[in-house]
């Protein structure tokens, strides 16, 4: 096994910047975040951004152009906060 599965080359990593309308639809799927629901979040938020952007997630970075909110609790939400979807 290749280190690249776990740390893609650079020229190989894709970094998306993930403007205020797509998070914005995002946070229509978020059901609660490890903020308010800490027993319940189990999912990286940028796992429900590689699924909204078809992106490949074993190659792919997001940069948010701001955080997301958690519909329940209003805490702000990050690449790798832990979140429960819908």
């Amino acid at each position: 096994m290749t280190g690249e599965f776990f740390d893609p080359i650079p020229e190989k990593l894709n970094v998306l910047l993930i403007e205020s309308r797509t998070l914005h639809e995002a946070e229509r799927f978020i059901e609660s975040c490890e903020y308010c629901n800490p027993v319940g979040a189990e999912i990286p938020f940028d796992c429900l951004l590689d699924s909204i952007t078809a992106s490949d997630p074993s190659v792919t970075e997001y940069i948010l152009e701001e955080p997301a909110k958690c519909p329940h609790c209003r805490h702000e939400i990050l690449e790798k906060t832990l979140i429960e979807p819908e």
